[in-house]
């Protein structure tokens, strides 16, 4: 017991010595000029992160990133995402006719259309973009208006996207914001090397100012039981839409891929590519195209 009180003792005449009047074993003065020693320390380390601070911003362009191009992280090469995407590690969309099957499908799709949509309803003058469809074609640091009413034309929240009673499942599919990228044309001699189906070529010479969505079954079996697919507001993105260049009212082109007769009970594994000239397909790297799983239960 008395060695635990000479510990204590000891302990509190290291907080406070009062013979010697020193606190933690420092007096007043060794205090002050180690008080003084941080202060000091501190606010230049402070200053040195503010100058590097300050440095780094001005090597930074608000409206243009540092890398593009093939330096950047895409590589110049566009990758596809795909709504609904129920987990970020899965990408099996599956449902039942119930609703309570479908209702997060659902609710992801608004969540991606609700700012085209909230655009759509306000007046002319203060929607976003410009009607290119029209024939009128943006100035520099405009961008084109996504046409809300042809996108949901048969794809839309009353309908729940296809995943109700009607079991024709929307899928909705954007091409990643790449800075400066421009598509580039189709011409007659690298139409063949698009990978295609051959009534799609005919069109890509046609109309070459496009980059098209092709969706197929991944394999034979998946392509004898895929059945027919529709496209809104058409099979594709129009030039027009790029390049990005960080425009404020810039919002992405989207297509609704409609399944109009898939089976049930049938796992059906998707591919979808984005084709244009400049844009290379790799289904291990994940660019240019995205794949999907599509699952109706019984």
């Amino acid at each position: 017991m008395s060695g635990l009180g000479d510990r204590v003792r000891s302990f509190c005449n290291f907080v406070w010595n009062s013979d010697e009047k020193t606190f933690l074993g420092r007096g007043g003065r060794s205090w002050a000029e180690i008080g003084v020693f941080y202060l000091i320390y501190y606010s230049c380390l402070a200053g040195f992160f503010v100058g590097m601070l300050a440095v780094f911003y001005q090597t930074v362009d608000e409206k243009r990133p540092k890398l593009t191009g093939d330096s950047s992280l895409l590589k110049g090469n566009p990758g596809m995402g795909f709504q609904p995407m129920p987990d970020v590690e899965y990408t099996l969309v599956r449902f039942r006719v119930q609703p309570k099957t479908y209702e997060p499908h659902v609710k992801s799709i608004q969540k991606i259309l609700k700012p085209y949509i909230e655009s759509q309803a306000k007046p002319e003058d203060e929607r976003k973009g410009v009607d290119c469809a029209g024939g009128v074609m943006p100035k520099e640091g405009e961008s084109c208006r996504v046409d809300v009413a042809a996108l949901t034309q048969e794809c839309n929240i009353q309908n729940n996207f296809g995943f109700g009673k009607e079991t024709q499942p929307c899928i909705l599919l954007r091409l990643n914001k790449i800075f400066d990228w421009m598509p580039q044309k189709f011409t007659a001699e690298n139409v063949n090397s698009s990978g295609a189906s051959v009534g799609l070529r005919n069109r890509m010479v046609n109309e070459p100012d496009m980059i098209y969505i092709e969706c197929v079954g991944e394999n034979p079996a998946d392509r004898d039981n895929i059945g027919n697919i529709t496209y809104y507001p058409e099979q594709g993105f129009r030039h027009y839409y790029y390049p990005f260049t960080n425009q404020p009212d810039y919002m992405s082109p989207l297509v609704f891929v409609k399944f109009l007769n898939p089976p049930k009970n049938i796992a059906l594994m998707v591919e979808c590519r984005a084709l244009a000239p400049n844009i290379r397909y790799d289904r291990t790297e994940k660019e240019g195209g995205v794949h999907f799983e599509l699952l109706v239960d019984p």
